[in-house]
């Protein structure tokens, strides 16, 4: 199994425009599977979650403190996967307008190919696709999955071009599937 790669970025140029926590802790880790030993986690520590997912291989990550966000790359960067972590709806999940919305609005001249329900290891979020075409011969995909959590929305977003898209969705279905939330202990709850 290649090494994971875990860089540590701190990136303060940027101010931080919607992102009310102030503790975000990112680092990987270990756990022991019943069916196949020991496997890589990454694990992001809020003000009252702790958030952790399973790592494809041979993949590396960048962690961004400044928008709280690991990026994750596969196949030498061909394949790129985006969790973000932010305070915006917690614990609901938004209209599927809302989300296509705010999808369109981070993908420009993008179109909406299809929104769904998809499983994560914590409860069901909702995806929405979108494909762009930068030229007649280069069509590039993403696909935004949004979980609903107790202290805000954590977003997964996958982009590829098309023809790597299939290969890189077993890893973002990697992501997704093994992505659970546990609430730390004698935190205060988040005003409502």
């Amino acid at each position: 199994m290649k090494p994971f790669s875990f860089i540590l970025l701190s990136c303060s140029l940027l101010p931080l425009a919607a992102a009310a926590q102030t503790n975000f802790h990112a680092f990987d880790s270990y756990e022991n599977m019943i069916e196949g030993g020991p496997v890589h986690t990454l694990v992001v520590d809020t003000a009252r979650q702790h958030l952790v997912t399973r790592l494809p291989r041979a993949c590396s990550a960048a962690v961004d403190n400044a928008t709280q966000s690991v990026v994750f790359q596969l196949d030498s960067g061909a394949i790129t996967i985006t969790m973000r972590v932010t305070t915006n709806s917690p614990g609901l999940l938004p209209s599927d307008d809302t989300l296509r919305t705010n999808t369109l609005a981070a993908n420009p001249g993008a179109a909406v190919l299809q929104i769904s329900s998809c499983a994560t290891g914590f409860k069901p979020a909702r995806f929405v696709d979108t494909t762009v075409s930068l030229d007649p011969t280069r069509n590039f995909r993403t696909r935004h999955a949004f979980v609903p959590c107790p202290d805000g929305l954590v977003e997964f977003t996958f982009s590829a071009k098309e023809q790597d898209f299939d290969k890189g969705r077993v890893a973002f279905n990697l992501l997704l599937t093994s992505f659970r939330v546990d609430l730390l202990e004698n935190q205060p709850n988040p005003p409502r």
